[in-house]
Formats: structure tokens, sequence, C-alpha cells
């Protein structure tokens, strides 16, 4: 057994013991209605502390094959399978550090180190809750100790590689070093909600345990929105397809259990002020455990594979993953509906305008978005039930997010003002008068710059409503204490993305040219040319563009790579970010002189478009309709081809009969030349084709120049959604401050007593 599988065992044994003895704690009857003094229940002292000794050498061991795992990387011990497939010597060390967590293998521990590094204040914290929370903890624990032990990164390989693989080049980038740790931390931490409520339902202590679940809460929801904001920046600056979000299944799958999380932490916020409410937080705490797994199943299980640019390779764990999920939810779900009797509150006072309702509204929209992003993400999985397995389009989550977003907006815009007792419409009114006055002056900004379609200027509008009514409840706030200032700052960082989103969307340009090395060319506002290419130490190399306009002139410097990892060329854009618009510039095809005289064929993919010696080729579809009962069968591939007005739909075939092979090309006119397109391979798993070319001119003067094929784009907008997301995790940050046990407020509430109007402002939701 290797040392690292060895620490591994080790600390699984220790997690049965901290698990058993944590157990026998709450067999052991406590002293009745006694305390210790400080406020705290005394529990049976000899087996807790032999519990935490258990759970202090399970983190201890834990920590070491994390630090042995570290060592074989930074010493580059090729012996071993995970540092040859996700190292080389060559790496900087930045990106050695980061290849802990780049696999699957390295993924597990760094979630399993995070969870036992949490635990550590969870039984700091954990007061009359601790033995039954840390059981829960330490099961989660031990799961994943066992996945390490089935998918060790501790494997020696038969023969020792001189190099590793090395890292991923879409992964060598400093915000992939901060992206997938940040996502880790925030599944972690979701783990602890998950492990109070069950205490709670355990102890019955159904309203006790919000205080030490809301900063848990709080928490989960700031590192998981913190990790996915980062990736989407990420997405922005180096995948080069011009978003940030693109709705892809791996990506939803974290989105998933932070809309629960967010959820569950509001509820908890009403349930701590009104009693209200604690089944369905009870229900949400396992629901968000439980959908942090199910992404993790979709991310390693390979259903996702031909779905996904981000799903790994199946590790032959995949009924492990689902048991895990099976077994959190029947715990979770199980105690819940064994103590429904038990579980009881007032009824959500809906009966007219109070923050109750509108935080109880906001809860209804996160549910909503949930199921929508649930259902969509997982339609490969369920209809491949059925049939084959289908994606929904990504049309169907802007179409479905429309409305939703309009209604959050409106809720934020709202909540600020609301108080939690009823109150007469005409008297809020009063209150949101400079609000609405902002948002009108804001709604015609957005018309003069030619915002004119309906849906959009509500979409708009509703946003700057949220912007302005909780920047006047920032400043109104801030009267009385900074402490309430974050909840409207976190939902000024929130209508901020709202705006960026539907602003960039709207008026966001872009065009294609073709850049001959050398030769002015204008698009849009811009003169840009064409100087040559770069080679760079890392592989990725330099394309320079100098571009010209009248808001200033630099020089671009996309990229473009062969990556190994991905089997294609990669490329990544160069963006100029501004205050109030990006110019963002993608290269999509460097052609040489000895391309365009040698390269007569074309790899395209179904339902690609590609640029080939100054066309537009659109691979549509296969062409399997000519199939006979003499074993002769047709096999063909649609194709629309452009250049300029001109358009041809043309479908070169191959002709199966009897074994042999006949091609049967299609021909088109192109000026003076005629065209013709071959079938000359393809490859139906890859849903993919190679076509050849004939009939091109072999002498052109353009064919003696070297030229790039770029996209240009200008994005209004983006820096403000950028902004309003570090604003949002800033304001969250502080929000989990105010919210950590043990702090004095004693100054705070004497201030807001001789406040006049202190009820409006108080306990402003998250």
């Amino acid at each position: 057994m290797q040392f690292g599988d060895l620490l591994t065992l080790l600390a699984v044994l220790a997690g049965v013991f901290s698990t058993w003895n944590y157990y026998q704690a709450t067999r052991l009857p406590k002293v009745n209605g006694k305390s210790n003094g400080r406020g705290k229940e005394i529990l049976p002292i000899p087996e807790i502390r032999y519990a935490r000794y258990g759970f202090y050498a399970m983190t201890a061991f834990v920590s070491a094959a994390s630090m042995y795992l570290y060592y074989l990387i930074l010493t580059h011990q090729f012996q071993f399978d995970y540092v040859a497939r996700y190292s080389s010597r060559n790496l900087e060390l930045g990106y050695l550090i980061s290849s802990f967590w780049a696999g699957q293998e390295g993924s597990f521990l760094t979630w399993v180190l995070l969870i036992v590094w949490l635990g550590v204040a969870m039984v700091r914290t954990g007061k009359s809750l601790e033995a039954e929370a840390m059981i829960t903890v330490n099961a989660v624990t031990l799961a994943f100790l066992l996945i390490l032990l089935k998918a060790s990164p501790f494997t020696l390989l038969p023969q020792v590689p001189e190099d590793g693989s090395g890292l991923n080049p879409l992964l060598q980038n400093p915000w992939m070093v901060v992206h997938p740790p940040l996502l880790f931390l925030g599944y972690a931490a979701v783990t602890f909600p998950f492990a109070l409520g069950v205490a709670a339902m355990w102890r019955r202590q159904y309203q006790a345990y919000i205080e030490q679940a809301l900063p848990w809460a709080l928490f989960s929801s700031v590192t998981l929105g913190a990790g996915i904001m980062v990736g989407a920046y990420w997405a922005y600056m180096v995948l080069g397809w011009g978003g940030y979000w693109g709705w892809d299944p791996v990506e939803n799958s974290s989105l998933i259990p932070w809309l629960t999380t967010m959820a569950f932490f509001h509820g908890l916020v009403i349930q701590k002020r009104r009693g209200v409410l604690p089944k369905i937080n009870l229900f949400l705490a396992t629901a968000s455990f439980g959908l942090v797994i199910y992404a993790t199943f979709l991310t390693r299980s390979g259903v996702l594979a031909d779905f996904s640019v981000h799903s790994f390779e199946d590790l032959g764990i995949n009924l492990y993953l689902i048991l895990f999920i099976l077994g959190g939810l029947a715990v979770g779900w199980g105690l819940l509906y064994q103590r429904r009797r038990e579980i009881s509150g007032p009824p959500i006072n809906l009966s007219g305008f109070n923050r109750e309702a509108v935080i109880w509204a906001s809860m209804i929209i996160f549910l909503v978005s949930t199921v929508l992003i649930l259902i969509g993400t997982s339609s490969p999985i369920l209809t491949g039930l059925i049939g084959d397995p289908a994606q929904v389009d990504t049309s169907f989550y802007n179409i479905v997010h429309f409305p939703i977003g309009i209604g959050m907006a409106l809720l934020l815009g709202f909540a600020p003002f609301l108080r939690w007792k009823n109150e007469e419409f005409n008297e809020l009114l009063k209150r949101l008068i400079p609000s609405l006055i902002l948002t009108a002056v804001s709604i015609v900004a957005f018309l003069l710059f030619g915002m004119t379609r309906l849906s959009t200027l509500l979409f708009a509008g509703s946003a700057s409503f949220a912007l302005w009514s909780n920047f006047v409840a920032a400043i109104r706030g801030a009267r009385i204490h900074q402490r309430h200032i974050w909840a409207p700052v976190t939902h000024i960082g929130l209508a901020l993305v709202l705006v960026g989103i539907i602003v960039s969307a709207t008026f966001e340009r872009n065009s294609r040219v073709l850049l001959p090395k050398g030769i002015l060319q204008e698009v849009m506002e811009f003169q840009m040319t064409y100087r040559g290419k770069a080679p760079a130490p890392n592989g990725k190399d330099l394309v320079f563009i100098e571009v010209i306009s009248d808001k200033g002139n630099f020089t671009a410097k996309p990229r473009f790579y062969y990556s190994t990892y991905n089997g294609a060329l990669m490329r990544e854009p160069d963006v100029q970010e501004h205050l109030l618009y990006d110019t963002y510039i993608t290269p999509l095809q460097l052609n040489t002189p000895a391309d365009q005289q040698q390269e007569n064929s074309l790899v395209i993919h179904k339902g690609e478009q590609k640029e080939f010696q100054g066309l537009s080729v659109r691979f549509v579809d296969f062409d399997m309709s000519e199939h006979s009962e003499t074993q002769t069968i047709r096999v063909g591939a649609k194709l629309e081809i452009t250049q300029g007005d001109q358009s041809y739909q043309v479908t070169p075939t191959i002709l199966y009969q009897a074994g042999k092979k006949a091609d049967q090309p299609a021909k088109f006119k192109l000026a003076d030349n005629e065209i013709t397109v071959s079938l000359d391979a393809l490859n139906a798993s890859q849903k993919a084709i190679k076509l050849g070319f004939s009939g091109f001119p072999e002498t052109e003067a353009a064919a003696a120049l070297e030229e790039i094929l770029v996209e240009v784009s200008v994005k209004p907008f983006m820096t403000v959604l950028w902004i309003g997301m570090i604003i949002l995790t800033v304001g969250t940050i502080m929000a989990f401050r105010n919210r950590l046990p043990g702090l004095n407020h004693t100054d705070v509430v004497t201030k807001e007593k001789e406040h006049v109007n202190t009820e409006s402002m108080l306990d402003v939701p998250k």
C-alpha cells in the first residue's frame, strides 16, 4: 500500500472512531435543564473528548495526505499516475499548485480537506448540537474518503515517464487557480447546514439551531456564489466565444445548489423573526446538500460527456455517487417525515404588504428557477430513459428566466421599505417616491439610447428600480449603523448584475473581418492592421493586431495554440476593458501562404461553421435518406456554403455497394471556377466529416498573403456587471461577518431604538 493510501485509510479509521464516540455521547443522558454557567448545555465530557480527538486525528491524516500529494507534484514524481497526467516540469509554480485539483482524484481530496478544516470550526461552535451534527459531518467525510480509496491519486504507473502530460492549457490561467478551490469550499460548506438540520431534528430543537445555521448558510452562499462568478469571468476572458454563461449542464450543476442555499438562508431569516417555515427550511437544508452531490454525479459520471465541455471521464464510481445522493436525502427527508407532526410554526403572513411576504416570494422565485434549471440540466438523463439522450437548447433557459429576473428585481426594489407588519400601500408608495423618480430617469435614458423593445425595457426598468431602492436604503441605513448597509449593498450588487446582463445583451455589436497581413481594414468604428504572429514560451502563440479608433489606440494580442487535451486549435480573445464598454477581439482562423497553397481539405463537426479559402462552410446534417434493400448504403453530408451574397446547398456523398466504396462529389460554380466538394471520410460517433475541395485557382494575389479572420465585438456595461458581482460578494461577506455568533451589537441596538423609523430598516433580508 502506498503511503498516501495508508494516510487515507488511517483517516477512515480515525473518522470511524470519532463517529462511534459521538454516537455514544448522544445515547447518554444530558444534564436536565442545567448549564455550565456560560449558557452551554453540559455534554458527557469523556465521550465528546474522545470523539474530538478522533476528528482531529482524521483532519491531521487528511492534511498529511494532501501535503504528500503536493510534495509528489512539486518534486515531479511522475511514477504516480495522477502527477504524470496533470503536471509537468515546465509548469509555473502557481499552475503546479492548481494541478492538485485538476483531476477527479485530486478534486475529491481537495473537497474532503476543506470539509475537515471547516469541521474544526463546527466542533468549536456546535454547542449542544455538536455530537449529532458531527456524526453527519463524519459520515459525509468518510464517504469521500472511501471514494479516494477507490479512485486514489496515489496509484503508481508500470513505467515512469520522463515528463508529465502537463496541465490543460485552458486551465493555465490565474483565474483557474482560484475558481476550483472557491467552488469546492462552497460545496464543503453546504455540508454543515445539512448537518445542523439533521441534528435539530434528532434533538427536536427546531428553532434553536437557527442561530448556528444562519452563518453557515450565508458562508455557503458566498463561497458558492464567488466560485461561480470567478468561473464566469474566466470563461469570458479565456474561452473566446464572447459570453460568460453558456448554460452548460456542468455550469448549471453548481448554480442549482447555490439557488437552494439562498432560498434556505432567506427562510432562516424569517423563521428566526417569526417562527415560520420550519419544515421548508429543513427540507431545503437537505435538498442543497443532495444537489451538491448530484452536481458531482453529473460532472464525474460521464453521463454528460456528449453534452458538456466540462465533463470528466467515468472513474467507475457512478453507483457509489447515486447511493451517496440517496443516502443523504433518505437521512434528511426521512427524519423530516418522521418528525413532521412535531415541527410546526405559524402560517406565513400573506395578507398584505409586509417584509415576510416579500421574502417568501423571493424564496419561491429561487425555487422555481432551481426546478427549471434542474429539468433542463437533467434532460440528457431524463430523455435517455425513454430513447436517445437529448439536451434542451440554451434559449430555454433564457426564455424562462426573463420573467424570473423581472420578478426578482421588483422584489428587491420593494423589500428595503417594507416592515414586518402589514401597512397601507399609500404609505409604502411615499417611501418609494425617490426610487421611482430615479427609475423613471433611468428608463428615459434607456429609451434615448435605443432600447425600444417593451419586454427589454421592462427588465431594465425593474433592475433600475432594484438598484435605486437599495441605494436609498443603504444611505438611510448608514444613519443608524454601518451594520445596516450591507444587505442593501448586496442587493445593489445583484441589481447591477441584472442591469449589466440586459444592457450588454441589447446593445452588443459584432462584426467579422478578414485581415491580410500589413493591410489596413475598417470594421465598425475601428481601423485594424494585422502585423503578424510570435511564439510564446507556454505554446500559446500571440498574434498582433494594431487597433486605431477615436477612443484610443492599442495593440490587441489574441492567442492561437493547439491543445492535445482538446485535440483542436484553441483561441483566446483579447479583451480591452473600459468602464462603459469592452472591445472583444476573437481570432477565428489564421491562414499562411503555405496553408492556402497546400490545404485542400477541411474537418468539420455537425452544426459547426468554418471559414475555408474565402468560403463559409456549414455542416448542417447527415443525409441517410437513400438506403436500399440491396445492400446499398448512401451517406451524404448536407452543406451550406456561402461567399458574400452567394449561397449554395450541396450534398457530397459516399456510396457503399457490395462492400465497395464510391465517391459522389458535389459541384458548384464560384465566379469563373467550378468547385468540387468530396466527402473523403466520416466519423459517425464524433459526428465529424472530412471534406476535400478542388477547383480553386492555383495562383491568386491574396494567396501570397498571410491573413487572419477575427470577430470584433463591442460589449457595453460588462464592467458594470463584474462590479456588481464584486459588490454582491463583498456585501454577502460583510453580512456573514455580522451574523457570526459572539459579536456585541449593544451599541447598535441603542442607536436603532433612537431612530424614528427603525422597523423599516432592521434586519433587511440578505
